[in-house]
């Protein structure tokens, strides 16, 4: 590629200067500087071009006038000498108009209006500051409205998805920018039968669909949590879009739906019809209050699917791409313990459940040995939920005389490997009590009904949901973790 010349740069703008360096013996009259630069107001590499070969002349001719005068002065430079030699350095930028009046201040709002305006024009018509032509004007107040919700820096890589958008549905419906953009989410292939849908029946309609294609890989199973979890967050998300029908939502509906799922109140109840749950009641301000950061994440990954699906049914034209949608920080409060260990109430109350002791609830109808052993297991080894979860019957053996647990993990490319946290094997005794509690009979019990794993029944091994086998966060212990972490119906998550 043929390089610029040396007296033409571009700055961060797409703008282009001129640039010349002054001689050594002229920088003592200019106060030390080094060089002159002017802005050559385009962004055309051959105008620019031809606008600094003018100025290199222009300033080439101006040094060799002033160097001339220097070299010939012997006695040193008067005061009206120097203001005649600076009188042949001019400043060969445009010249001020005297009788111009001086721009207005403008106010914040005005500046970022500015910019958004010229980012429209060098995305309609090629550069910062050409006029849009007439045909286009109406794209262009639609992408400056539609444009509102992303952030000035934004919009260059945002507004050509927004245009190609308007250009599709503009083709699609047979008509013109201004038609087709008046109501950017009024779309006519929908089943009118949908037209009055939340976000709630949509989500019925992409579990009635997963349960009919038996052959679809990314049903309900595999979109992370238990069809209550999943009916749970569809609720949520119909009161965090304000119970509105999906093809009323504007994009900026959709996008305040997203900001609110970050400030959900931990333990709030999501109702719908016949008696919905104010938006008000399920947000909060408090930190300490709010849901942990791996479940908004979890609900603002369901709602996305909801929202393609949505689209997919044509009661939508916003897609996930146009929102802007960070990951959602780390939140430690209190609740989440960072580590510290439960307090002697909170034992007490684990082992005062109807597991142990008391009335079984009637919607209770079977139970898994995994119920009683694994918290016992937990508390007298400290072991990991899924480390226990995974063990093999094979893993309880006696080392020295004494019956113990061997924790280890497996190849990782093994099918359904077990692994462990800190990839350390490790034996621990079985405490004496576990034993008392006919723990070693259980055991006894799993290998006379040959089976391979301690608490098979109930548990299963949940494959990774991106795939890999080497770093699997599922393993066994998710349909456990969600029994020992579950909370009475109607609560949030």
């Amino acid at each position: 590629m043929k390089r610029n010349p040396s007296f033409l740069t571009l700055n961060r703008h797409g703008t282009f200067y001129f640039r010349i360096v002054i001689p050594l013996p002229l920088r003592n009259l200019l106060n030390g500087q080094r060089e002159i630069r002017r802005t050559l107001k385009t962004d055309s590499h051959r105008l620019a071009c031809k606008r600094a070969r003018q100025y290199a002349a222009r300033y080439e001719a101006t040094f060799d006038r002033v160097m001339s005068v220097v070299k010939r002065d012997e006695l040193g430079l008067t005061e009206s000498d120097y203001t005649e030699l600076m009188e042949l350095l001019p400043d060969f930028s445009s010249p001020v108009d005297e009788h111009k009046p001086d721009e207005p201040i403008l106010s914040n709002e005005e500046i970022e209006a500015r910019q958004r305006r010229r980012e429209v024009e060098r995305l309609l018509a090629g550069a910062c500051g050409r006029p849009i032509p007439n045909e286009l004007e109406p794209l262009a107040k639609q992408l400056l409205e539609m444009s509102r919700c992303y952030q000035p820096t934004e919009l260059r890589s945002a507004l050509p998805k927004l245009r190609d958008e308007l250009v599709r549905i503009s083709i699609s419906s047979n008509l013109g920018y201004a038609e087709a953009t008046k109501s950017p989410n009024t779309l006519s292939n929908h089943d009118p039968a949908m037209s009055d849908w939340t976000l709630y029946q949509v989500w019925q309609h992409q579990l009635e669909r997963d349960k009919a294609d038996l052959s679809s890989k990314g049903g309900q199973a595999n979109h992370g949590g238990t069809l209550e979890e999943r009916e749970r967050r569809a609720r949520v998300m119909t009161v965090l879009t304000q119970h509105k029908p999906v093809i009323q939502l504007s994009k900026h509906d959709w996008q305040a739906a997203y900001d609110a799922a970050r400030k959900i109140k931990s333990g709030a109840t999501a109702s719908i019809s016949p008696t919905p749950t104010p938006l008000n009641e399920l947000l909060t301000d408090d930190p300490e209050q709010m849901t942990g950061h791996e479940r908004v994440s979890a609900l603002i990954a369901s709602m996305k699917q909801i929202q393609n699906h949505a689209r997919h049914i044509d009661l939508t034209s916003v897609r996930v791409d146009d929102l802007i949608i960070k990951p959602v920080r780390k939140r430690e409060n209190k609740r989440s313990r960072d580590g510290e260990p439960f307090s002697s109430d909170d034992v007490e109350a684990i082992f005062s459940g109807f597991i142990y002791q008391g009335v079984v609830p009637n919607d209770r109808t079977k139970a898994y040995p995994y119920w009683f052993w694994m918290p016992l297991v937990g508390y007298f080894t400290g072991a990991r939920t899924n480390e226990i979860a995974q063990l093999d019957t094979s893993d309880i053996k006696e080392v020295c005389g004494y019956p113990c647990f061997h924790f280890c993990a497996d190849d990782p490319k093994t099918p359904e490997a077990k692994r462990i946290k800190t990839d350390e094997a490790r034996q621990v005794p079985i405490h004496p009590r576990l034993i008392e509690l006919g723990f070693l009979e259980y055991v006894d019990s799993q290998r006379r009904e040959k089976q391979k794993k301690l608490f098979g029944d109930g548990l299963t091994y949940l494959p990774s949901r991106s795939g890999a086998t080497d770093h699997n966060k599922e393993g066994w212990a998710k349909a456990a973790g969600k029994f020992f972490n579950e909370q009475p119906k109607g609560y949030l998550v």
